[in-house]
């Protein structure tokens, strides 16, 4: 059992005070798990892997990322779509046609897709969270090969050395409606945390109150993703973009001007974690002014992604569920089957809130939906027991790359705690030292993503990762994890799989974290056609449907209402 657990409330925060940037990471390889027995990977169902990527696949499950980069069809998609989609916000931004709320949102969507932005300008937001896969990882390859787990804008060159490139811990988490997650705070009654932003919940939101705009300033400064090495970077970036113009037409004339010291361009694309940097978070100089200033501009960047991702475009609310719940069209036998699911017996509402109360334990749902637009989401953070996923490149990324900096460490002894990284320090001590004292009870704790937008893919046949780990990469299996986690006892020995059980059918290894776990789900006793009924259900949450004029443009023989349908 970790110390901490021990410790007292006060010694607990000055420990938390005290910590260095990156934390005293010994404390997460308590309990690690040997690496797995290298065994042939299973591909998902009905998935082959592209010819284009056939190159790219090393011996030991692994995959030549750079190979990928220049060659996978999804990449290639998603590049296009990037280019496609910022020319159109350009266009409208030259237009002079946009009125202020437009405006505002426009310049998030220029900035998302701008690619200019990373240290080496070549990885825009947009490249992790592809539009078309619900702002999520939209590569299939990834999905199977690195748990979704998408690669920065840094190139690793060590000869021989895997990964070989920086790449990010954790599969990418949707922004769908992420702009609705209110800032953190702890609710001294619930004895629970609610809102912030990022599977951990470190974008607190506490200096902006707005957790999505602080979310926004995370992946341009991590040294896994697009590596700028001061805030101020950003800036001056913007200041070299075509969008210029339009920035300070937003925010205001000059709020680009900044006086720039001579360094500043190769500063700018030095890789944050490079040796040569001294491990200084501001290695540009400049005046206390242009400082505020430029920490000015990367609030405002900040603030018109928070205005995009909040818009019509990201969080529309126009999905099949959403025309139910305005009668303009109706669900299947089968959708409306697994919406009883999934406010019974699969006791998913409770967490994924949509509005409903929840029949699992007997009682009844005599009430209407308390919202037309239900989050499915009660903004608070679970540890559902997921297994370690030891195919996360990250794992190996344990050695000092050309410019000096180490990703992990610990390689595969790392354990991801969630949550309890963010208070534990990781990141530096959290704006509130007194959530210090809540560590113990939220160590493994990720965040509860909506379930809006969990079936949109690309393509038919295209490979989804789920979870922070990308350890599920179907909807089907995410249910069957949910209904029979703890229904295979002994089916594990040592933290893998035994001989005659198969790994997500009848057997689920240990989790990665067993504190806090989440025991409300695990053993829920449902037949494979109810959660495949479940699945049709979640499917229905898809935003772009096409809705009729009528609902009863659908068969009544198909359709089974409950019998207090859900109200406005």
């Amino acid at each position: 059992m970790r110390l901490h657990v021990f410790v007292a409330t006060a010694i607990v925060c000055l420990a938390i005070a005290l910590l260095p940037p990156i934390g005293s990471k010994k404390v997460f390889s308590q309990n690690a798990l040997p690496p797995p027995a290298e065994t042939a990977l299973r591909l998902p169902p009905g998935y082959t892997i592209p010819p284009q990527d056939q190159p790219c696949i090393l011996p030991g499950n692994k995959v030549d990322i750079q190979c990928l980069i220049r060659n996978d069809p999804d990449f290639i998609r998603i590049r296009a779509e990037e280019a496609r989609l910022e020319a159109q916000a350009l266009a409208a931004a030259k237009s002079g046609s946009l009125d202020p709320f437009h405006a505002v949102e426009t310049l998030g969507q220029l900035e998302i897709f701008d690619p200019n932005l990373s240290v080496n300008s070549n990885l825009a937001c947009s490249f992790c969270h592809d539009p078309a896969a619900g702002y999520g990882n939209g590569a299939s390859i990834l999905s199977v090969f690195t748990g979704g787990a998408n690669p920065g804008s840094v190139p690793i060159t060590n000869h021989g050395k895997y990964p070989d490139n920086r790449i990010a811990k954790r599969n990418p988490q949707s922004y769908v409606y992420s702009a609705y997650f209110p800032p953190l705070q702890y609710n001294i009654t619930q004895g629970d945390f609610y809102g912030g932003n990022f599977w951990d919940g470190r974008a607190s939101g506490y200096r902006l109150q707005n957790s999505a705009a602080e979310q926004a300033q995370g992946p341009p400064v991590d040294p896994e993703e697009m590596a700028n090495p001061d805030q101020a970077c950003i800036a001056y970036k913007l200041s070299l973009s075509q969008y210029k113009f339009f920035f300070e037409q937003v925010w205001g004339t000059g709020s680009l001007e900044i006086n720039w010291p001579a360094n500043v361009a190769r500063i700018c694309h030095t890789p944050k974690g490079a040796a040569s940097l001294g491990g200084s978070a501001t290695p540009l100089t400049l005046s206390p002014s242009d400082r505020t200033r430029a920490q000015q501009a990367f609030d405002e960047f900040a603030q018109a992604i928070a205005a995009y991702e909040i818009g019509s475009t990201v969080s529309p609310f126009t999905s099949k569920f959403d025309g139910y719940l305005a009668s303009s069209n109706s669900l299947t036998a089968q959708e409306l089957r697994g919406y009883e699911l999934f406010r019974g017996k699969g006791t998913c509402n409770t967490c994924h809130l949509d509005g409903r109360s929840n029949t699992a334990m007997g009682g009844t749902d005599t009430g209407a939906a308390t919202s037309v637009e239900p989050m499915f989401t009660d903004f608070t953070y679970n540890n559902l027991g997921l297994p370690k996923n030891t195919i996360l490149p990250w794992y190996a990324e344990n050695f000092p790359d050309q410019w000096g900096f180490t990703g992990n460490p610990l390689g595969i002894g790392f354990i991801d705690e969630g949550v309890g990284l963010f208070l534990d320090g990781y990141y530096g001590a959290p704006p509130n030292l007194t959530w210090g004292e809540h560590l113990p009870f939220f160590e493994g704790k990720f965040q509860t993503s909506t379930a809006r937008d969990v079936g949109k893919v690309p393509y038919a046949g295209f490979v989804k990762a789920y979870m922070h780990n990308g350890y599920l990469l179907s909807l089907k299996e995410v249910v069957h994890f949910y209904n029979t986690r703890d229904a295979y006892p002994g089916a594990f020995v040592n933290g893998q799989c035994r001989p005659g059980t198969v790994e997500k059918v009848n057997c689920w290894p240990p989790p990665e974290d067993p504190n806090n776990e989440n025991m409300t789900i695990g053993h829920l006793g449902l037949t494979s056609t109810e959660e495949n009924d479940l699945v049709a259900f979640l499917e229905t949450l898809t935003d772009g449907f096409v809705h009729t004029s009528s609902p009863t443009s659908t068969p009544a023989s198909t359709i089974r209402k409950p019998a207090t349908p859900p109200g406005r």
